[in-house]
């Protein structure tokens, strides 16, 4: 059994571990990036001297032309804890096509069938496919690192003429 002095300690130990404050920094690239933690603004980086409690937290990362970042961490007892970012612009891309009768996807998730169309996309690679009807007909990986229009050109086969 446990003496009610010694439990006391060991409950003010245990309690000192669950609320302890971890010093907590933020920084990003770009700067002035609004942090949320756990749903409430704790300002913009560059942030310095603000606290996090051990366990599990979510950051969210935002700024007005960049993707946003989602970020879930768990926080062990320690004396600080920082995370860097880097954030990645979002760009304005049309696509344009003279093509008829086909349907564009990029990446898995957006489809189109309209001869124009814009999107605002992450820097990156992006994964261009073209269907005809159900026909995978053309697939492509297209590198966005600025804004730009997109025109595309169904590749022709080269007719092929027997030899006399």
């Amino acid at each position: 059994m446990i003496k009610p002095c010694k439990q006391f300690l060991i409950y003010w130990i245990m309690a000192g571990v669950v609320y302890a404050q971890i010093s907590l920094s933020v920084n990003a690239i770009p700067k002035r990036v609004e942090v949320l933690l756990d749903g409430n603004s704790i300002g913009t980086t560059p942030i310095r001297k603000n606290t996090i409690t051990p366990g599990s937290h979510m950051f969210k990362i935002e700024k007005e032309g960049y993707a946003p970042i989602n970020y879930d961490i768990v926080v062990n007892p320690s004396k600080a804890i920082n995370l860097d970012f880097f954030m990645n612009p979002v760009y304005n891309i049309k696509f344009k096509t003279d093509e008829k009768g086909l349907i564009f996807e990029l990446n898995d998730t957006h489809r189109w069938t309209e001869k124009t169309i814009g999107l605002q996309l992450e820097a990156g690679d992006h994964h261009l496919r073209v269907f005809r009807i159900d026909e995978v007909i053309d697939e492509q990986v297209i590198l966005v690192d600025q804004p730009l229009t997109f025109q595309y050109y169904l590749k022709k086969k080269p007719k092929i003429t027997p030899a006399k």
